[in-house]
């Protein structure tokens, strides 16, 4: 296989490229399955968003897939794994699934899980938008090319200056990613976890905690129209150029700046049609992943009180979203500042349900309900963490948040509370 900014020439083979409505069905699954016959260089699982979990059907197509190859090609057989799932060590936390939380299938082969299975940590970089957000410009030189309509088409940006990073720890990648060394793809043997924590912090977040919640709330239905907004926007450029100053301190990357990383995808949202909808889910996640760092981080205090008062009101907002007025049938329903319902679409429930009934409540009440979800170290500590963390330490962000939720759910928009914290 040859790599080159063209495209991929020379391909040896790809075996099978599935989605979720073929592996639904258990024909699906066996013709899928069947290609464990062939010699197989590299397992890509396609997820993102926390999508990866013991009894999700990724892992359960995973589990066989692997025991069938095993069972094909022997224990002296090699192959690789990489998860795209956003989150940190995402490759060690599917061989973790496999080896503890499903069935002991063979010594021989939880050994070979164990020794030549590369379950690669990955740290993925691109846009790419639902079906309905494709301009109907390109839709219609795509059917024009094809000759009919694609009801799942859908677009992606160019390439970003750093779009792909793989840690090959023991080189067992036989994929050439390396060949694209010096064109946004990365591929080393040490440890990435700078590179997927400055992805969080500085991209991510520009979203969660950042843009979207703000935008939906505020009847923004676009991505890139909330972070173009005449007051949104500034402020998101003032967020993240504080986040920046605080990553910099905390994970400094040899010869690269923090804040020109974040600048630089701040510009690509505002470049590309998006929805707000689309990334407001698993907000329980998504704020220990991006908002987590810096409340616990020891620079937090030498933050300018602007920052501090623009990350908390960031944190109220994404709080006040998930603020239910409804939880009739489990289905748990918020309303933005302009009256209309939605769906609120983190599983996790345990955050809505002690925001539930907030609005009009008293700021006692409120430091209360902020107490009890910054303090409960499930949801702050991540999969593979060592140390609890207890978030309701950092009394500086809890006196803020205290504040601005409660002037969220006592009357005050989104736009009117930032309107007054701006300098």
């Amino acid at each position: 296989m040859v790599f080159d900014l063209e495209g991929i020439k020379d391909i040896q083979r790809i075996e099978s490229v599935v989605g979720a409505t073929t592996l639904a069905s258990e024909s699906g699954r066996e013709v899928f399955y069947a290609h464990t016959e062939t010699e197989l260089d590299l397992i890509l699982v396609g997820v993102t968003e926390a999508g990866i979990a013991p009894g999700e059907m990724a892992m359960d197509v995973l589990d066989e897939t692997l025991f069938r190859y095993f069972s094909r090609h022997g224990i002296d057989s090699t192959i690789c794994v990489i998860n795209t799932d956003n989150i940190r060590n995402n490759g060690h936390i599917i061989q973790n699934i496999l080896i503890n939380e499903y069935p002991l299938r063979s010594t021989k082969y939880s050994d070979w899980l164990s020794q030549n299975v590369g379950f690669l940590d990955e740290m993925g970089d691109r846009i790419v938008p639902q079906s309905q957000d494709v301009p109907e410009e390109m839709r219609q030189e795509a059917a024009e090319r094809i000759g009919q309509q694609d009801e799942l088409i859908t677009y992606t940006e160019k390439m970003p200056s750093i779009c792909l990073v793989i840690q090959d720890e023991h080189q067992m990648l036989r994929v050439p990613f390396a060949d694209l060394t010096g064109s946004g793809v990365v591929v080393t043997i040490e440890s990435i976890d700078p590179h997927h924590d400055w992805k969080l912090l500085l991209i991510n977040s520009v979203h969660v905690p950042g843009i979207t919640h703000k935008g939906m709330l505020s009847g923004i239905e676009t991505v890139n129209d909330a972070a173009n907004h005449g007051v949104f926007g500034p402020h998101l450029e003032r967020l993240m150029d504080g986040y920046a100053k605080i990553v910099d301190a905390d994970i400094p990357i040899p010869g690269r700046s923090a804040h020109n990383y974040s600048w630089e995808f701040i510009n690509r949202i505002r470049q590309m049609r998006d929805s707000n909808a689309r990334i407001n889910i698993i907000e329980t996640i998504k704020l220990r992943e991006r908002a987590a760092d810096i409340i616990k981080s020891p620079n937090y205090h030498s933050a300018t009180d602007s920052f501090k008062d623009e990350f908390a009101y960031s944190v109220a907002t994404v709080l006040r979203f998930l603020t239910p007025v409804n939880t009739k049938d489990q289905t748990y329903t918020g309303k933005t500042d302009l009256g209309i319902n939605y769906e609120i679409k983190d599983p996790n429930r345990a955050i809505q349900d002690t925001l539930n009934e907030a609005f009009g409540t008293n700021l006692s009440d409120v430091e209360t309900r902020m107490q009890q979800i910054f303090a409960n170290t499930n949801h702050w500590t991540p999969p593979s963490g060592t140390q609890q963390v207890d978030l309701s330490k950092n009394q500086d962000f809890m006196t803020r948040i205290n504040r601005f939720y409660h002037k969220l759910v006592n009357g005050e928009t989104c736009f009117s509370l930032l309107e007054q914290i701006s300098p």
